[in-house]
């Protein structure tokens, strides 16, 4: 069995990079900023994996999902205000909101 751990370690790198690529598209290409948020997290749950599949110290493997978790902690609180504050989640309706905000302080 000592091929086995071999042949396991391309398979966790092309795991991690499909994590990392669908992440990313997910945060950078969604309008919704839940989706958003999701996104990096797993984003950083792949850049993670891969770390791990890369044979990283354990320092490293923990301060990668301590990083992982102060994203997903903040984005979390970014999502609550944008909902009090504009009563949506979606990228257009935040918009839509600030340009009318805009319209409004213009004709004052």
């Amino acid at each position: 069995m000592v091929g086995a751990p071999a042949m396991i370690e391309p398979l966790l790198a092309a795991a991690a990079i499909a994590l990392v690529i669908t992440g990313a598209i997910a945060a950078l290409l969604l309008t919704n900023a839940v989706k958003r948020v999701a996104g990096i997290v797993i984003a950083g749950f792949g850049a993670t994996v891969a770390l791990a599949a890369l044979g990283a110290p354990d320092g490293a493997l923990v301060a990668s999902v301590a990083i992982m978790f102060a994203q997903a902690v903040i984005g979390v609180a970014l999502i609550v205000r944008l909902q009090e504050s504009y009563g949506a989640v979606e990228t257009p309706d935040i918009d839509s909101a600030d340009r009318d905000d805009e319209a409004r302080e213009d004709e004052a």
